[in-house]
């Protein structure tokens, strides 16, 4: 099969798809969420340090733990039996900003408040990029497990 594949992508008209979350078991690893809204607008875009303060990217950080705890909760049925794992924070900055752990700490928190101190503790790596899909300066993935009743 490889051997018959061309040397480049195909052009599309769309993107392929890509799933919110995947299951393996009792894990979960959901996709990298931005900082969507229900309308599905962005918070914000843009650079932190540029044109997006550290409260903003803040912000945007916890609706993207609540984006990803939303794909979560839509693969489990609930959260109630939902332990995190880990989670890596991007955030699209200037060279220089060394505050990535501050915009994760907002994303922390959320998964702290809602799933709880024991279930929502989980590892973490914050990161800083370039820039982020749609311009969001925030992005949000995670890996979860659901536990036995």
């Amino acid at each position: 099969m490889l051997d018959t594949l061309p040397d480049t992508p195909p052009a599309r008209p769309d993107r392929p798809p890509v799933a919110p979350v995947r299951r393996d078991g009792a894990l979960i690893i959901a996709s990298g969420q931005v900082a969507a809204t229900p309308d599905g607008g962005l918070i914000a875009t843009g650079t932190v340090g540029v044109n997006v303060d550290l409260a903003t990217a803040r912000t945007c950080a916890w609706r993207c733990a609540r984006n990803v705890l939303a794909a979560v909760r839509a693969e489990a049925g609930s959260l109630d039996r939902v332990t995190a794992l880990k989670l890596t924070v991007y955030v699209a900055c200037v060279p220089g900003f060394a505050e990535q752990h501050l915009v994760a700490d907002a994303a922390t928190e959320l998964l702290l408040t809602v799933l709880g101190p024991e279930s929502g503790a989980h590892a973490r790596a914050a990161i800083g990029v370039a820039a982020l899909p749609l311009g969001s300066p925030v992005e949000v993935e995670g890996t979860f497990r659901i536990d036995d009743d």
